[in-house]
């Protein structure tokens, strides 16, 4: 894979679009094969399945696909006026072959939402896809090599000891999603290749109900289909609730209402609600529960009673704990990725805030219902974590528009559209500068720094203008020849003014109208530009959809986005709704 990467061949436009093509097809082909092994693995029903795994990474693959061109783009940035005349841009270059170690509880979303940001930016890819769900290892194991070359995607199945060998080996990027325990293993075999690594982990994410909430039955109802799809195993699912007493009453009344109504009335075999990964993940709830009820919890909904440890089934349970009492329990010690939803009360928003940020670690994500958008701000403002959602659970993950991620204990790095693309990009810093002497500033910067001793001396004077002297802009590429005869005649007038007041004068309105042209010229530029597309629209990406490249000799059209590269060259679709120029 190596190899096949240092040929450069998957920096171009078409080869991406190729392989993101091929994981769309190889998705929307096979759906009712993922369905029935999601049923295997995690008892998922089709619909959920299609809702929580499959839907979510053909909306992926879609948004790839219309657009990538613009994501591939390089970003022009300003540079110091004393660097002028400088041209300073970002490249989004491929990082290399990239390993992707999925988890257990999404096996799909989570496994192949990397793959697909990875394939975009570039990058030939290895899949660790979990051993605790056989069903869905075995079928990616089968399509994988039907739709992808070998030295594109590969599949890795095994366990502890083939995700060691993987990590002897040097990679572009390692991206985990998994617990924190592994995650710290993980990071530290990183470390000793210098591989970058992405951690995707969890934590107990809080859900605080202030003393002003919104609809009490739609709040209820979020609450409960967040902790209850996927059976609780959910990194960002509520894991505990602080509740202010003035609702607490009411909101276990509706809460358990909502349970009722969602799987009516029977949990246990309703065909909603799914199962746990494994015998050992339910036996641990059933021990959690079981500890729990010995030390005296209220048990509102559930109990160890009705948990089927042989059937891999546990049911939503919601106990009633008093964090003062119950502080040593594994509840609300650790992350429960299961059915229990943990219930307690507090007497004021502030008393809810302080219990966040005293327990250890910063969560995923916290929920926030109340109706006070001062009183969400000052949550905001107090308590980090890696999302924030006011009023609903869950639904900030399937946003491809935000960026999704940890903070401190809950991982690094972010995931999703074009932030995933960015992860799995390396950000390279380009300067193009002519080589000219009249951009030499008498050599202010050069030893000896004692010349011009009038003004303090050369390297001094130097320091100074740095500092007081602001950025210019970007410079489009196509005005850097005005940018640059502008900018060498007002160097050259400095150096020897012509003869004359009057020709001074014109020299110098002349120059810096050339500069205010230059500086106003992206703008202007831009709008000629959507001029000329909407002349020449030709449609969207499907068809072979002409393409117009921009360089410093100017605008071309070709129909070849074989060659296309993020190399100071870069395409744009004509006629693309998002407007990418």
């Amino acid at each position: 894979m190596k190899r096949f990467y240092s040929k450069h061949s998957t920096r171009t436009y078409k080869w991406r679009v190729q392989q993101v093509k091929a994981m769309l097809t190889m998705l929307t082909s096979n759906m009712s094969l993922f369905q029935a092994a999601l049923l295997t693995d995690l008892g998922k029903c089709s619909v959920e399945a299609q809702l929580t795994e499959i839907t979510t990474m053909v909306l992926d693959c879609k948004e790839v696909l219309q657009k990538l061109a613009s994501w591939m783009r390089s970003e022009d940035v300003g540079s110091p006026l004393l660097l002028a005349p400088a041209f300073l841009e970002i490249r989004f270059e491929p990082r290399g072959v990239c390993l992707v170690i999925g988890p257990f509880n999404y096996p799909v979303t989570l496994t192949l939402g990397p793959v697909i940001s990875a394939l975009a930016a570039g990058n030939p890819v290895v899949i660790k896809p979990s051993d605790l769900c056989p069903a869905v290892a075995n079928l990616l194991t089968k399509l994988i090599p039907t739709y992808f070359d070998p030295e594109v995607v590969n599949v890795v199945n095994g366990a502890i000891p083939e995700t060691t060998e993987l990590m002897r080996n040097e990679w572009g990027l390692v991206f985990f999603t998994g617990s924190e325990r592994v995650g710290k293993i993980i990071a530290g075999q990183a470390a000793a290749t210098m591989s970058p690594v992405v951690l995707e982990l969890g934590g107990k994410s809080p859900l605080i109900i202030c003393e002003d909430i919104p609809e009490m039955k739609a709040m209820c109802n979020r609450i409960i289909w967040g902790k209850s799809i996927n059976a609780g195993q959910t990194c960002v699912a509520p894991d505990y609730v602080l509740c202010h007493e003035k609702n607490a009453e009411e909101v276990l009344r509706e809460m358990k209402n909502s349970l009722e109504v969602m799987f009516r009335g029977n949990q246990r075999h309703s065909e909603d609600y799914g199962r746990n990964v494994s015998r050992a993940h339910t036996q641990r709830l059933y021990d959690m529960m079981v500890e729990a009820e010995e030390a005296g919890v209220e048990v509102v909904v559930g109990g160890s009673e009705l948990i089927d440890v042989a059937d891999r089934y546990c049911p939503t349970c919601i106990v009633r704990v008093d964090p003062r009492k119950h502080s040593n329990l594994r509840i609300m010690n650790e992350e429960i990725f299961g059915g229990i939803l943990v219930f307690f009360t507090v007497s004021s928003d502030e008393e809810s805030i302080e219990y966040v940020k005293n327990v250890p670690g910063t969560p995923l994500a916290i929920y926030v219902f109340t109706s006070n958008s001062k009183t969400f701000e000052r949550i905001a403002n107090s308590c980090p974590s890696g999302g924030l959602v006011r009023n609903d659970t869950l639904v900030h993950f399937a946003t491809n528009s935000l960026p999704f991620g940890g903070l401190g204990s809950s991982g690094y790095g972010t995931a999703h559209g074009i932030h995933g693309f960015k992860t799995f990009s390396h950000h390279r810093a380009v300067l193009n500068k002519p080589c000219h002497f009249a951009f030499e500033y008498q050599g202010l910067r050069y030893a000896p720094y004692d010349k011009m001793m009038l003004v303090g001396g050369s390297g001094k004077m130097f320091c100074r203008l740095l500092a007081l002297l602001p950025s210019i802009p970007p410079v489009a590429k196509l005005t850097r020849p005005a940018f640059l005869i502008s900018f060498g005649m007002t160097i050259a007038l400095s150096i020897e003014p012509p003869a004359g007041l009057f020709s001074y004068m014109v020299y110098f309105v002349i120059s810096m109208g050339l500069v205010t042209l230059m500086l106003r010229w992206k703008i202007w530029g831009k709008r000629l530009r959507n001029l000329q597309f909407e002349r020449n629209n030709v449609g969207g990406i499907e068809g072979g959809s002409e393409l117009s490249r921009r360089s410093s000799a100017g605008f071309m059209h070709t129909n070849d986005t074989e060659n296309v590269t993020n190399n100071n060259v870069f395409y744009m679709e004509e006629g693309d709704e998002h407007g990418r120029i």
